[in-house]
């Protein structure tokens, strides 16, 4: 299959490298611009006519991104510059307004929709609404890098269509049950964040590329980046995003562990820049910070705890023995000795009690769930303490109790 058209974008192309020989096919489907995710010989290629690509090549505008097909190659930062270079392909010189992708949902969502036509088999065109050309996305086999750039692009440009907040599950999945037509979900107050519906986003786009291009198939760390990509909300500078940050230091640790040694350079996550509230802007859930039993100075505030589940789920519904907590500041003096594993104590200097242990190769909890790296306070050594709902929100329903009808939210 040397290249194949995404559904709903006519001039949108994802391929092998090999296409690029085929010339004549280029132009009639009317391509424009060449997306390379590989390294670029250009001496080495020559179409069918056995011309060279320096010469037919320059009738296409030309972008080249090397990176390796590996889980660990950092796709992501390139994300925004392949993004860019393929809306400005679709939709003419300079692309639109990056504000207008990121908000679409409700009416401009059912106009999307509506402008997306499938025929009974499943195949589907948009009406093409603007002068852009057609873009040929490809890496070496337009299997894995040339597919992620591309659903990259489809979360970029049209999120609402991919949400599962707004779609139903299983639309564009040619392998689930015809269920026909699919309108936008209603509307509901129970909305979930981009972290939790990052997978089913990220897999509704592939879905959408497999119609045509059922040999789709991003390596494992592509799709958690794509995830990823989906929880900063496609940002136009990745490198200045929290999230990407966090990423970037855990992929250091691992590195550094790797060769059995501790993190060369430390983060303090109470010491960096918050994304505010949860995915999407709401209010952030109930929680409750950790005190020293001892002497009751606080240890870590509820942004900084962090969730686990358990490998399986467990025979008995028993609290699990850790806490398991971002690297903070207060840590500073024992992680800075550089090494593997040690004890962490309370840093109030008229208590030092003990309160955990820290790990950099992780920490296997007793539920089953192996958490890396593991910094662990232990839950005999610490108090909980709720969280007060947010200000100006009912506290009776931030706990889950509902008013009987009429009665105001007054007893």
């Amino acid at each position: 299959m040397a290249l194949s058209r995404i559904q709903g974008h006519d001039g949108l192309y994802v391929g092998g490298i090999w296409a690029l020989r085929r010339s004549d096919s280029l132009s009639e489907l009317g391509i424009t611009h060449v997306l390379s995710l590989v390294d670029f010989n250009h001496s080495n290629l020559k179409n069918f006519k056995n011309e060279p690509w320096t010469e037919y090549g320059k009738a296409f505008r030309h972008l080249v991104i090397d990176v390796d097909d590996v889980d660990d190659t950092d796709l992501l930062v390139e994300m925004p510059r392949a993004t860019r270079f393929i809306d400005e392909a679709l939709r003419g010189e300079g692309g639109s307004d990056g504000a207008s992708s990121q908000e679409e949902g409700g009416a401009a969502l059912r106009g999307r929709m509506d402008a997306l036509q499938l025929d009974d088999a499943g195949h589907g065109h948009e009406r093409k609404g603007g002068g852009g050309g057609a873009v040929f996305v490809h890496c070496a086999a337009g299997k894995s890098r040339s597919v992620a750039v591309t659903v990259a692009y489809l979360l970029w440009r049209h999120p609402g269509r991919f949400d599962p907040n707004l779609v139903a599950p299983g639309l564009y999945d040619l392998s689930a049950p015809d269920r026909g037509a699919q309108p936008p979900l209603p509307w509901s107050s129970e909305k979930r964040g981009r972290r939790e519906t990052a997978p089913e986003a990220v897999k509704a786009a592939l879905d959408l590329i497999r119609r045509t291009r059922p040999m789709a198939e991003p390596n494992d760390g592509f799709m958690e980046q794509l995830a990823l990509w989906w929880e900063m909300e496609c940002p136009e500078d990745v490198e200045a995003h929290p999230l990407y940050q966090r990423w970037v230091y855990k992929r250091e640790v691992e590195e550094n562990v790797a060769v059995g040694q501790a993190p060369s350079r430390l983060r303090f996550e109470d010491e960096q820049q918050r994304v505010p509230g949860t995915d999407d802007g709401s209010s952030p859930p109930p929680g409750f910070n950790l005190r020293c039993k001892k002497c009751r100075r606080t240890l870590a505030t509820a942004p900084f705890i962090q969730a686990h589940s358990p490998a399986k789920p467990p025979a008995e519904q028993r609290p699990c023995p850790h806490h398991f907590v971002e690297p903070l500041s207060w840590m500073r003096g024992e992680l800075e000795r550089g090494e593997l594993g040690g004890r962490l104590s309370c840093p109030n200097e008229r208590c030092g009690a003990g309160v955990g242990r820290y790990d950099w190769k992780g920490i296997r909890c007793a539920c089953g769930a192996w958490v890396t790296p593991g910094l662990s306070l232990q839950r005999s050594r610490v108090d909980e303490e709720l969280v007060a709902p947010p200000a100006g929100v009912d506290g009776r329903v931030k706990m889950g109790i509902r008013m009987p009808p009429g009665r105001g939210g007054n007893l």
